[in-house]
């Protein structure tokens, strides 16, 4: 196996790895690794367990799949612009469903 092709394979088991553990991490954990670092998995994280639920939230207020995805995409866009803002981070949940709501009704 060359350099080069073993370098790839540790970086996807080190990704893979960290995947798994953020998904042991609390809220306020996974939301303070995406402030500090910039940590991509750990946003992913954040989407892959928060998603669903805006989701439905989105799907509940609006009729137009194109609008439900619209909101989603905002309501995670607010959060990146947003999230040092957030006093309790251990709730990011409520959170994010109180903007899945706002933003799906059209409201700011």
């Amino acid at each position: 196996m060359s350099s080069v092709h073993r370098g790839a394979v540790v970086d996807s088991i080190q990704r893979l790895f960290d995947r798994g553990t953020l998904v042991a991490l609390g809220e306020r954990q996974l939301l303070e690794r995406f402030l500090s670092r910039g940590d991509e998995p750990a946003f992913e994280a954040i989407v892959g367990r928060h998603g669903p639920m805006v989701l439905s939230v989105c799907r509940r207020v609006l009729d137009d799949q194109h609008d439900v995805e619209d909101a989603f995409q905002a309501t995670f866009l607010i959060l990146v612009k947003k999230a040092g803002s957030i006093r309790d981070r251990d709730v990011l949940g409520t959170w994010l469903y109180g903007v899945a709501r706002r933003v799906a009704a059209g409201q700011p």
